[in-house]
């Protein structure tokens, strides 16, 4: 319940802090006395926009406080998140700044203006003279609907399942599309990971053999070189070996008289085993350095894929074109589990579709049990809050599966119906209930569902608009009924409204020192027998508009 609004620089609101009581509270004032201020008030800590115009004194910030009780807001996931525990109250804050900048908070928490009114929309109902429009929207019948049949929770969690539904479908279709796209490619991507696959290079591998290329084409000079080479140190004849040798033997002779030609006679001895180890492995090895045409052809054939690959598929080495090998194949496996995963997911939706459907079907059951005790309910409503003629009735049309079943919705009435004189012209209530039918209407239904759609604190604003007599009285004992179990707050202009009342509150508004401002005052009984008075018979009412006003207090 809403146990305390505080309002500071607000239109013609100064500061003004107001008590209310649980149970039915009533609001009245002359007309422009601000009794429409004190709802502009509130919509702020309800989370509604705000500029600057709502300022009374410019310079100054606008204040509005409200504060709650409400245990159930504790399993709020916001109240969760900021581990909130509210053992004693909600602190609901709205500041608008001269700077045209707003904020909120919950329990001195800043909070966004969204998360504001997610918070407080589970605390407070707040129903204006044009919020029946909500009344010609199917969803909001079909919720009412739902109310009355005790099964909000069902449609949640079937909702839920639908989005859950819906998403897992989405997915589906976009894997499909991709797997037609995919197959678009397969065939090329298969081709060109074949292509390279078949080709099986290994790392550094054209690299490697453009460099055994090069040498292989230099092989004829450089066998060249070794015959004449050979030809120096082995050839028959004056060969450099023969020399070295010849020039040992005649030092050797003599080395034993000179040290010097011992020295020397040693070193053309090692030079004469050096060369002839040199010589030697040189003739070993000149077969590899002669050319194998078989071989360097075959070399020249694999270097020549190579360099087509790379060219073909915008590469610089070996390692890119395995790269590109390993990627064509993660793509290929990829389409493989695409196609697992398209199957899994067929077999998840039916499943789920099925499912849904079993629901659904329940949902509706439900609703057709309930709609001929609800209607004949409003019906009866109807007739206390000054409409004997009308009849209401709920339409459902079957659907393929929506978000919250195979039901659409349609409230019907027919505002003149007479007994005996054939079936109702039943026709949406849109078309055929005036504003002042619609409130009637929404008043009567709510008074049904409120305890099911648990709202704590409902706020009627002028719902008794275009009616007074019996119609008004039997409007007062409906919401003095629902103020029972609930806080309701109505601001009214009838006085068989106001006289129902628990509580009274009174709007006025009073010449000060620093201009207008609007006031309110909690009356007692005999202020509210004076202002019951005056709203039956003006300013300046006789003793019998006061007895008569008595007399509503009692009734």
């Amino acid at each position: 319940m809403l146990q305390q609004l505080y309002i500071r620089n607000y239109a013609l609101i100064k500061e003004v802090r107001i008590e209310l009581a649980n149970g039915f509270t009533v609001v009245t004032g002359e007309t422009g006395a601000g009794k429409s201020i004190l709802l502009g008030a509130l919509g702020l800590i309800l989370g509604e926009r705000a500029d600057t115009s709502v300022l009374r004194e410019a310079a100054e910030k606008c204040i509005v406080e409200g504060i709650f009780y409400n245990d159930r807001l504790k399993q709020h996931p916001l109240a969760v998140e900021q581990e909130w525990t509210a053992e004693s109250a909600w602190y609901l804050r709205r500041e608008i700044l001269p700077t045209g900048k707003s904020r909120a908070f919950i329990n001195d928490t800043p909070v966004t203006l969204t998360q504001l009114q997610s918070f407080a929309g589970q605390l407070v109902d707040l129903h204006q003279q044009f919020d029946t429009q909500e009344l010609v929207e199917g969803d909001f019948q079909r919720t009412l609907l739902d109310a009355m049949a005790g099964q909000l929770p069902e449609a949640d969690s079937y909702h839920q399942a639908y989005q859950q539904w819906q998403f897992d479908k989405r997915a589906l279709e976009q894997l499909i599309t991709e797997q037609e796209r995919s197959r678009n490619e397969q065939d090329y991507l298969q081709h060109v990971w074949q292509e390279l696959e078949e080709a099986s290079f290994k790392t550094d591998e054209i690299e490697s053999l453009e460099e055994q290329v090069r040498v292989a084409g230099q092989s004829e000079g450089m066998t060249q070189a070794i015959a004449a080479v050979l030809e120096r140190l082995q050839g028959e004849g004056e060969n450099i070996l023969l020399q070295i040798r010849r020039s040992h033997q005649s030092l050797s002779a003599y080395e034993n008289n000179s040290d010097s030609l011992k020295q020397w006679s040693d070193r053309l001895h090692a030079v004469d085993l050096e060369l002839r180890d040199l010589s030697q492995e040189i003739d070993r090895a000149a077969d590899r350095f002669r050319s194998d045409p078989e071989k360097l052809n075959a070399w020249q054939e694999r270097l020549s894929l190579g360099f087509r690959l790379l060219k073909k598929h915008g590469c610089q080495r070996t390692a890119d074109l395995l790269e590109l090998q390993a990627q064509l194949q993660t793509k290929l496996r990829g389409v493989q589990s695409l196609e697992s995963r398209i199957r899994e997911l067929e077999v998840q939706c039916a499943k789920q579709e099925k499912a849904l459907l079993e629901k659904a079907n329940q949902l509706h059951h439900n609703r057709l049990k309930i709609i001929p005790t609800w209607a004949a309910q409003i019906d009866r409503l109807l007739k206390q809050v000054g409409m004997p003629t009308a009849r209401f009735q709920v339409e459902l049309r079957e659907t393929s599966l929506q978000a919250y079943g195979i039901d659409a919705c349609i409230f019907l009435m027919d505002a003149n119906y007479s007994e005996g004189m054939g079936e109702p012209n039943w026709q949406p209530v849109r078309k055929v209930a005036s504003g002042g039918e619609l409130s009637r209407l929404m008043l009567c239904i709510k008074s049904l569902v409120a305890d099911r759609l648990d709202l704590p604190t409902m706020i009627f604003d002028e719902i008794d608009a275009g009616i007074s007599g019996e119609a008004a009285k039997q409007e007062g004992r409906i919401l003095q009924s629902l103020g029972n179990d609930k806080q309701v707050i109505c601001i009214t202009h009838q006085p068989q409204v106001a006289a129902k009342g628990g509580d009274h509150l009174h709007v006025s508004k009073a010449a000060t020192g620093q201009g207008i401002e609007t006031q309110v005052n909690r009356l007692s009984e005999e202020e509210r027998i004076e202002t019951l008075a005056r709203m039956m018979s003006g300013e300046q009412p006789t003793e019998a508009a006061r007895n008569n006003a008595r007399e509503l207090r009692l009734a």
